[in-house]
């Protein structure tokens, strides 16, 4: 894996080039952030309202600033009440999202980040399963299906290549963020 000095002389080097991105959290479109995004968002505001919820009793006004609003369909109360049921589960995704974070720290990755790392599409296949053995999580199950499960897992799958892409030094992050692809042609020397 680059250290953080040796990602950001490869961002340099290749400053106006097209690069092959293994991973961004916006749309392709560059209209906002993807589904993976806004999903994790919010399973960070609910944890914070879980540990803040004495001192921030409403729920709604707290996860709207969460991303709550950014979904269509809208969790209903009673979704969010059921991730917040299955929270045993629902950590397993929290903790993959901060292993990733650890993972593409821009200057002070943490040492032993490469083997921390937890895949998040693992984290939120076990997250779905632990949903499906809890039937007060039925309303929560069905929102993710009409937001796109699927499609959730897919950008999962693509962000845990790209991080390990960047483990085996195969790719960078860039000054955006972003997960890109190490060119195998470097500018000023010619192709082998």
């Amino acid at each position: 894996m680059l250290t953080p000095a040796q990602m950001q002389a490869v961002d340099a080097d290749h400053t106006g080039a097209h690069l092959t991105l293994l991973w961004t959290d916006y749309m392709p479109d560059g209209t906002g952030p993807n589904l993976l995004t806004r999903f994790l968002r919010l399973c960070r505001g609910c944890d914070d309202y879980l540990h803040d919820a004495l001192f921030h009793p409403d729920m709604d006004t707290t996860l709207r600033a969460a991303g709550r609003d950014d979904f269509r369909p809208i969790p209903s109360q009673t979704a969010i009440i059921g991730m917040m049921m299955a929270w045993a589960e629902f950590r397993k995704v929290l903790v993959a999202e901060a292993t990733f974070d650890e993972l593409t720290a821009p200057a002070n990755r943490p040492e032993g980040a490469a083997e921390r790392f937890q895949p998040m599409r693992a984290a939120l296949v076990w997250f779905r399963m632990g949903l499906d053995r809890d039937v007060r999580t039925a309303e929560l199950r069905s929102w993710l299906d009409a937001i796109g499960w699927p499609e959730l897992l897919q950008q999962a799958e693509a962000r845990d290549h790209a991080a390990r892409a960047l483990i085996a030094g195969r790719a960078f992050v860039s000054a955006q963020g972003d997960i890109a692809a190490i060119p195998t042609v470097r500018p000023g020397h010619a192709a082998a």
